[in-house]
């Protein structure tokens, strides 16, 4: 490599964080604007991404050892009465973290990152302080241990809670009830956006975020009440009726929301768990593939998946319970929109046609509203559905299932 006269050849470090497909691109752009924005007659001639590896290490900390009762009430009036002094016994707790090999077994990697510890504490000792095993102790951080058990717990909370929601569950243990269904979505919510934050912090996804998030709201606006159609055409499948077309409402959306809800929160489950793992131990951030995206994003969305079709099989089995409860001469309720009507059906005609089984003209009828020129009908009594063209029949809109049909108006 040649360079000429006027020219001297210079290495520039530009160091991004959380990109690396397009580290050279930035790079070299960002060195371009600098040059220009300074008037440096400044030309880049090669580039090349040097990365770190990052090598997995272990946490330990030094302590002083107080585990009697004595001891710690001893430590803590001599805090008390001396707060600007330091006690040579307890106090600051010191951390080291040693690089490890994952290719080690456990026990041989704990006692030689110890043994390093150990040498660590002692070449490099604090003021006041020397490692004494009578007084100090090494060892990996328990608080720590603590909090991640207590993560796992919140992940199982969440997990459940989730379930629950999903298959319909929330009025049989009183979450309909604000008092008891806002907290749980309070800390629901909480540990899941604050566990996908800590995920994606410092990672391209939280720089693409401004801009990703207000994309996907309008995407989910025309997605909301098409789910909420699946929910009732699961709901209305028992009964072999398909959903009106044109009766989107309020009640529609409650159950896309539904779905859409689950999903999210399924999906984010893995990946909040992970970030907060990253958060209470730095040291895991590379240690293992359990830790990595990949796994954590691809079970979530399979557990979105699987929550969704739970919640389409929970709005079949309501459908199937209030078909019972119609056969057996008892009005149903409405669900997510889905109102029965009880109509008395004449047909006009005895040649009228009809699809299914003849209309009854004693009992009232089941319709959940009319589709085009035609009106699809279940019988109770005959637990069958019948169709047939308006034209072709008088229908006569009742109050209650029990009630009488001598006569139908025109």
């Amino acid at each position: 490599m040649t360079i000429d006269a006027n020219w001297t050849l210079r290495v520039i470090e530009v160091r991004i964080r959380g990109v690396r497909e397009t580290a050279v691109e930035q790079a070299v752009s960002t060195l371009d604007t600098l040059a220009q924005n300074t008037e440096l007659s400044l030309h880049c001639r090669d580039a090349t991404l040097v990365e770190r590896i990052h090598r997995p290490q272990i946490e330990w900390h030094l302590r002083g050892r107080r585990r009697t009762v004595s001891r710690r009430i001893r430590h803590a009036l001599h805090m008390a009465a001396r707060t600007g002094d330091h006690d040579p016994h307890a106090g600051t707790v010191r951390l080291v973290r040693v690089p490890t090999e994952l290719d080690e077994p456990r026990p041989r990697r704990l006692a030689r990152t110890r043994r390093a510890a150990r040498a660590e504490f002692g070449h490099h000792s604090l003021p006041m302080r020397r490692l004494d095993p009578e007084i100090h102790e090494v060892g990996r951080p328990s608080a720590s241990r603590g909090w991640h058990a207590v993560a796992f717990l919140a992940l199982v909370f969440t997990g459940t809670v989730i379930c629950l929601l999903g298959a319909g569950l929330w009025p049989a243990i009183g979450a309909d009830s604000p008092r008891i269904g806002a907290p749980l979505i309070v800390l629901t919510g909480s540990y899941l956006l604050g566990g996908t934050l800590l995920a994606v912090r410092r990672t391209p996804t939280h720089r693409a975020l401004p801009w990703l998030i207000p994309l996907a709201v309008p995407l989910a606006v025309p997605l909301v009440p098409w789910l909420g159609a699946l929910v009732q055409r699961a709901y209305l499948s028992p009964f072999g009726v398909r959903p009106t077309p044109g009766g989107d409402g309020l009640g529609s959306i409650q159950a896309g929301l539904w779905v859409l809800c689950v999903f999210i929160a399924s999906a984010l489950l893995p990946v909040a768990y992970l970030g907060w793992m990253r958060f209470l131990a730095p040291s895991l951030r590379v240690r293992g593939p359990w830790l990595s995206w990949a796994p954590a994003t691809t079970l979530g969305i399979g557990m979105g998946m699987v929550f969704s079709l739970l919640i389409l099989q929970t709005a079949a089995s309501s459908g199937a319970e209030n078909r019972a409860l119609a056969a057996t001469g008892r009005d149903i309720p409405e669900y997510f929109g889905v109102s029965a009507e009880y109509a008395c059906v004449e047909p006009t005609s005895r040649e009228a046609p009809y699809y299914g089984t003849p209309p009854s003209r004693s009992s009232p009828v089941l319709i959940f509203g009319q589709s085009g020129d035609r009106v699809e009908f279940w019988d109770p009594a005959a637990k069958q559905k019948t169709s047939i063209r308006l034209e072709d029949a008088r229908i006569r809109v009742v109050s209650h299932s029990d009630s009488a049909c001598a006569e139908t108006g025109r």
